[in-house]
């Protein structure tokens, strides 16, 4: 989240101001007329005067300011994990069995039970999580 925050600073300042005021300026000028004679002559001289006034001034300046953080994003993902299992198997089989009765062989078929383990794979999905920190910019405006 980002937010725009503002600080006031003030100084004062200077600023020159400037009128124009006509002031009254008097001239005496000698002529001559057969004898010595002064008159007075006025006119309007425009002159500058100026003062300083105090004039509040305020600046603002704005920075940014950032920082990185980091999420954390996550994805599964499945991966097969297979094991050897054994199963018993068992088929019956015919097997001659023979024996001696008064010295003649006296054979016949004799049905059995043959077991054995017999191996075979299984296999299942294990689901896996997989994690990363993720960069990202976290930025505030401040005014200075």
């Amino acid at each position: 989240k980002c937010t725009t925050e503002y600080e006031q600073k003030c100084h004062q300042e200077y600023e020159q101001v400037c009128n124009t005021v006509n002031e009254v300026k008097v001239d005496y000028v000698t002529k001559e007329k057969c004898a010595l004679q002064t008159e007075e002559q006025c006119h309007n001289t425009p002159e500058k005067k100026c003062h300083d006034v105090q004039k509040p001034v305020t600046k603002y300046r704005e920075e940014q300011e950032c920082h990185t953080k980091y999420d954390k994003e996550c994805h599964t993902t499945y991966e097969q994990s297979c094991k050897t299992v054994y199963e018993k198997q068992c088929k019956t089989v015919t097997e001659k069995e023979c024996t001696y009765v008064d010295g003649r062989e006296k054979c016949w078929d004799e049905p059995r039970e043959k077991c054995w383990d017999e191996p075979r794979q299984q296999c299942e999905q294990v689901p896996k999580e997989n994690c990363k920190q993720v960069p990202r910019q976290d930025c505030k405006t401040k005014s200075v």
